[in-house]
């Protein structure tokens, strides 16, 4: 039987009861996160139409995470967390800059 607040830092919580313990994709929710803002930094210095949309997908993509995580953290393990509010803040505000970036032309001369 699994303590409560333990298995949810891993996974998400549902990678292990999907593809089992041992999997390749159950590792920490931190590792999940540096890739994610890797890939919005790596984004985020590409400019045209497809790298907007990348940024837009990934980042509700996140939301869609932290919104999940905030339940667990507050209805599941009745917990406050600050760094974990604050990672949610950010990705927030991450979507908006994407939708942003996203309504602004592109061209291909930046002007300065």
């Amino acid at each position: 039987i699994r303590e409560q607040g333990t298995g949810w830092g891993r996974g998400f919580g549902l990678v292990e009861h999907v593809l089992g313990a041992d999997s390749v994709l159950n590792q920490s929710n931190s590792i999940f996160g540096c890739i994610f803002y890797t890939l919005q930094l790596g984004l985020g210095c590409l400019r045209g139409r497809w790298a907007s949309i990348l940024l837009i997908l990934s980042s509700l993509v996140s939301l869609a995470g932290s919104v999940y995580l905030a339940w667990i953290l507050f209805f599941v393990l009745y917990d406050f967390c600050i760094v974990c509010i604050t990672t949610y803040a950010v990705n927030v505000g991450l979507m908006l800059l994407s939708f942003r970036e996203a309504q602004e032309p592109h061209s291909k001369a930046k002007g300065h």
